[in-house]
């Protein structure tokens, strides 16, 4: 598959001149991609309820979220997937106008049918591939984080246009955007969690409470078990997998990796689990467990909080710093 990758070059941002952006939720992600486009030359207003006052003490004129969608041309919807809809139906639906452009930064809400974008209106989607955190620094920098864009709907012929220039605005073309799909981009992205994130945690466990059940020292245990991963990740990032693995670490190192390693990997597993995000099996499972009161996520956070692990962690970042 070959992928067309926009640059600065590539993409005229000045599309956005005259127009109001509104970045609906300032939380982290919606703090960094106002920053960064107001820091490029455009009109930012902020859409939000509790977070107000940390928006005007930034300099940022803010609405209430109903208002800011009243004026604005080009919508930045940074609101946390779960709390989308209702905000949607109350506070942003009642207020659209044909020729708006609504640019989502994850498209679950839009693929699975929680929202419904009017006709008239361009739908769009916008996503820097780290956190707001490093969406900023990475801008200060003169750099950008890599990202995507989609359109989901094209009312007024320029929707992909209005995309490209917000990522600009931000500072992804700086490094590359892709285009894809809102379907690649959700599903990738619940899938990279679920496997990623969810296995490399659930590896950590695996590798403290091992050690710790066959008399290792928890602080040691906890060492080996993350804060040894942090570094390898970015030395690998930095250079590649293959050039850490045959010369950025010993021989010994190497042997491990590349003998050991697939055998605590279950590839049925991680297939099964794609699966079951493309049939949309994940986000059925995500959304009645947020529409139960999250009860099992609630149960699970205070036995992941009280483990033995956890409470290693608190002494050990004590103990020798973060």
């Amino acid at each position: 598959m070959n992928e067309k990758i926009y640059r600065d070059a590539d993409v005229d941002a000045s599309i956005l001149n005259g127009k109001v952006i509104a970045v609906i939720g300032y939380g982290i992600q919606g703090k960094a991609q106002a920053a960064n486009a107001r820091d490029s030359g455009f009109k930012i207003i902020i859409g939000t309820g509790r977070s107000a006052e940390d928006a005007k003490e930034d300099g940022f004129d803010a609405y209430s979220i109903a208002d800011a969608t009243k004026r604005a041309d080009i919508l930045l919807i940074e609101l946390a997937d779960p709390a989308q809809p209702p905000i949607w139906k109350a506070d942003i639906a009642p207020h659209l106008r044909a020729g708006q452009t609504v640019i989502f930064c994850h498209g679950f809400n839009v693929l699975y049918g929680q929202i419904a974008v009017p006709k008239d209106l361009n739908s769009a989607l916008f996503v820097p591939n780290a956190p707001g955190k490093f969406v900023r620094e990475k801008y200060l920098k003169g750099e950008g984080i890599y990202g995507c864009v989609a359109v989901d709907h094209d009312a007024t012929g320029d929707a992909l246009k209005i995309a490209l220039a917000i990522s600009k605005a931000v500072g992804s073309t700086r490094a590359g955007v892709v285009e894809m799909s809102f379907q690649h981009e959700t599903e990738g992205d619940n899938f990279e969690e679920q496997i990623l994130y969810g296995g490399a945690i659930a590896l950590m466990k695996a590798c403290f409470n091992t050690m710790v059940e066959n008399g290792y020292p928890p602080s040691f245990a906890y060492a080996k078990a993350i804060r040894s991963l942090r570094s390898v990740i970015d030395v690998m990032d930095e250079i590649g997998i293959e050039a850490y693995v045959s010369g950025g670490c010993s021989r010994t190192c190497e042997f491990a990796i590349r003998t050991r390693g697939p055998r605590v990997i279950n590839e049925d597993a991680i297939r099964q689990i794609f699966a079951e995000t493309e049939q949309g099996e994940f986000a059925r499972d995500w959304m009645q467990e947020f529409a139960l009161g999250m009860p099992t996520l609630h149960r699970m956070r205070r036995t992941g909080a009280n483990s033995r692990m956890e409470q290693t962690g608190r002494e050990w970042r004590e103990k020798f710093g973060k």
